[in-house]
């Protein structure tokens, strides 16, 4: 379901003496939304362990980590900053980094994204759409602030996206749903060594669409600095593009906040340190050819325990019942001789949640 924002007015902030790149005073907070952090959705999510939003530990920067809350930033004149909007810079592409802290190897299954806005004053198309990409990051590969009271745009000085998309997903305008979040799946997985961001594209999008993505609020980035803006080829921190040059912000706490734009990911060598939903969950060998162990652990005594696994099209194939369980690991041994070769679903419930993973079984 999609659920279309129609903006009555706009705050108008007042201008100030912007360099030809810069973009200060042109964020309009719009509206405040709820969130609470650690809490899913109920979708399927390949791997699970959703980085900034699930994960605080593994990666930063965490989603709302000083005011908890999410606002909706508009762009004076019209559209959002984190979409499309009447800039004359065309900042029509924004991405969200992330440092892997533990700088495991790990795969990124797709994304989750979080909507607020959703405008069509032609119609739409049932092509129009919005590409979200996969990246790694690395040092000095955008521009950000010197704090000489100067716009930077000649010197390489903060991480950025670098090289070119390792995974990319189409998201059509017509299933974007701004009630809920929205899970977009890589057809291919991006696997990664290092640190790494997510790149949202809504160039393709058709005349007269747009769209625009929840972020936290002023200043919950700490500074971090990982959000971006990219005007032609140059990647531009979105801190600096909208803080004054000079005084008082210096290029800096104008905005500084992170996009509702989370990474869904596996960590095949250690597994994710952290619990979702009150649940860890790992199989062992996968691929299988027998047989498989589901190792899983509930952080909690947990009620209506049962571990199923379903095929692709959702048929329930295998479902152990376990009923009530303390607080603890737990090993339940799958028996896959009988499954034809393939990709699957294994799904731990307990306490009303869901937690779902794939395995492989190859003969």
């Amino acid at each position: 379901m999609k659920k279309i924002y129609l903006l009555s007015s706009l705050l108008l902030l007042s201008a100030a003496a912007i360099s030809q790149t810069s973009e200060a005073g042109k964020a309009t907070p719009l509206a405040s939304k709820s969130f609470t952090k650690g809490v899913a959705t109920e979708r399927t999510f390949t791997c699970g362990d959703t980085a900034g939003w699930q994960n605080f530990t593994d990666f930063t920067p965490e989603f709302a980590a000083i005011s908890g809350g999410a606002v909706i930033y508009g762009y004076t004149g019209g559209g959002y900053i984190y979409g499309n909007n009447v800039s004359t810079n065309v900042l029509r592409i924004c991405g969200q980094g992330y440092q892997n802290l533990n700088l495991d190897p790990l795969s990124i299954s797709g994304a989750v994204l979080w909507f607020a806005g959703q405008e069509s004053d032609a119609g739409s198309s049932g092509t129009s759409k919005v590409v979200i990409t996969a990246w790694d990051m690395a040092a000095n590969k955008s521009y950000n602030t010197n704090g000489s009271g100067t716009f930077n745009s000649t010197v390489l000085n903060s991480p950025g996206p670098t090289g070119s998309a390792k995974a990319s997903a189409d998201l059509l305008f017509s299933a974007i749903d701004t009630l809920g979040f929205n899970y977009v799946p890589f057809a291919t997985p991006a696997n990664f060594l290092g640190d790494f961001a997510l790149v949202m594209d809504v160039t393709p999008l058709a005349g007269g669409d747009t769209v625009g993505l929840v972020s936290d609020s002023q200043n919950d980035a700490q500074n971090l600095d990982y959000t971006w803006h990219k005007i032609g080829t140059k990647w531009y921190v979105t801190d600096q593009l909208f803080s004054n040059p000079g005084s008082p912000d210096f290029g800096s706490l104008g905005l500084d906040n992170d996009i509702a734009m989370w990474p869904v990911v596996c960590d095949p060598v250690s597994g994710v340190s952290e619990f979702y939903n009150g649940m860890k969950l790992t199989a062992s060998p996968n691929p299988a050819v027998n047989s498989t162990v589901v190792e899983y652990s509930l952080e909690q005594n947990s009620k209506n325990v049962s571990l199923v696994v379903y095929d692709l099209t959702g048929r329930k194939l295998i479902n152990n019942v376990f009923e009530n369980q303390s607080a603890g690991t737990y090993k339940a041994e799958l028996n896959t001789a009988n499954l034809a070769p393939g990709n699957y679903l294994y799904q731990l419930n307990a306490n009303g949640h869901r937690f779902t993973k794939m395995f492989v079984v190859s003969k």
